[in-house]
């Protein structure tokens, strides 16, 4: 049996980090959570995640920063974006800096979902 994929979803937001874990364990995923970014990097130091899946703008680490010591960690995990703030310097700095997907906020418990299952699915 293939172990469920573990994601790790890291937002300021507690509505939305609520929205993101009902919707992705009802797919079967497991699923962590922070609402800092110095606490997901935590959980990335201990854990191996699938899937990062960050809020642009929190306090103290925003998503960026989160990304770049997540990686300097786990080089092979996918990360997503979500944001709000969708701007064109925005984007093309997440894509710069090697988002594999933005989410634009607000989104859909189906616009998550499609959003994790392409990244998923484009990592293996």
């Amino acid at each position: 049996m293939e172990a469920k994929p573990k994601i790790l979803v890291v937002d300021d937001a507690g509505p939305v980090v609520i929205l993101c874990v009902n919707v992705l364990q009802a797919l079967g995923y497991s699923i962590r959570a922070a609402n800092r970014g110095e606490t997901a990097i935590e959980l990335v130091r201990k854990e191996a995640f699938d899937l990062l899946v960050v809020d642009y703008k929190m306090p103290g680490m925003n998503g960026f920063q989160v990304l770049e010591e997540a990686r300097r960690i786990r080089p092979d995990m996918a990360c997503m974006l979500m944001t709000a703030h969708g701007t064109p310097d925005i984007i093309n700095e997440a894509t710069r800096l090697g988002f594999n997907y933005i989410l634009l906020k607000p989104f859909t418990p189906s616009e998550l979902r499609g959003a994790v299952d392409k990244v998923l699915a484009d990592k293996s």
